[in-house]
C-alpha cells in the first residue's frame, strides 16, 4: 500500500495531511481503535476537523484513493 499512497502524496501532499500509523505499537493501535480501524491495511480518511470521512479497507487502487480525496477536498469546500 505504501508504494500507492506515496505516489498520491506526491499529487495531494498540498492540499491534504498524510499521517502514517503503525499498528505495531501501543499508539498506533490506540489510535488505530480510536477511530474504528481494526485491521490493516485501511486508510482513513479524516475531514479538517479530525472527524471519520471515509474509511478504505484492503488494497486500493491509486485511482479509488484519488477519488476519495477529490471526494474529501470537494466537501471541504462546501
Amino acid at each position: 500500500m505504501n508504494p500507492i499512497v506515496d505516489e498520491v502524496k506526491r499529487e495531494y501532499g498540498r492540499k491534504v495531511h498524510f499521517e502514517y500509523v503503525s499498528m505495531d505499537d501501543k499508539s498506533g493501535k490506540d489510535r488505530a481503535t480510536e477511530m474504528g480501524v481494526i485491521g490493516y491495511p485501511n486508510l482513513l480518511l479524516l475531514d479538517s476537523e479530525g472527524k471519520r470521512f471515509a474509511l478504505l479497507k484492503g488494497v486500493v487502487p491509486q485511482a479509488t484513493l484519488e477519488k476519495s480525496l477529490d471526494d474529501l477536498l470537494a466537501a471541504e469546500d462546501r
